[in-house]
């Protein structure tokens, strides 16, 4: 079983919400508890935001692409941006002290801390953020 979703998004907020109800409908048909189907829309709710917002930073003609792609052990899933692109030596430790405060700067530590495997890749279009979460 071999399953490609792919969607994509104008830069505007109601993308998350849209980009959370996909997830939840694609991982309700697969063997995901509650909880791993929690996790997993969180970890695409953030990836989403931040391409919105970091990456085309709400240019509402730059898209987000959202795909999916279930195989019979991982359910792989990719958020593309069309931004400037990132270097994560640039992004601010959200635990150092001085940004523990700071309302924002956390959603990379969340989505890795919620997936199995995460990776951040920049393309010659932006930035695509590699999630990975198995199935038991």
């Amino acid at each position: 079983m071999n399953t490609v979703i792919e969607k994509q998004y104008k830069s505007k907020r109601n993308a998350v919400v849209k980009a959370e109800k996909l997830a939840e409908k694609i991982t309700r048909k697969l063997a995901f508890d509650e909880n791993e189907r929690m996790d997993i829309a969180i970890a695409v709710t953030e990836a989403v935001n931040n391409a919105l917002e970091h990456g085309n930073r709400l240019v509402v003609d730059k898209l987000v692409t959202l795909r999916f792609e279930v195989t019979e052990t991982y359910l792989r899933i990719v958020v593309r941006d069309e931004g400037g692109g990132f270097s994560m030596d640039g992004v601010a430790d959200p635990l150092a002290p001085e940004n523990l405060t700071k309302p924002n700067g956390r959603g990379l530590l969340i989505v890795d801390s919620l997936m199995d495997e995460v990776e951040v890749k920049p393309t010659p279009r932006g930035t695509e953020v590699i999630m990975l979460k198995r199935l038991n």
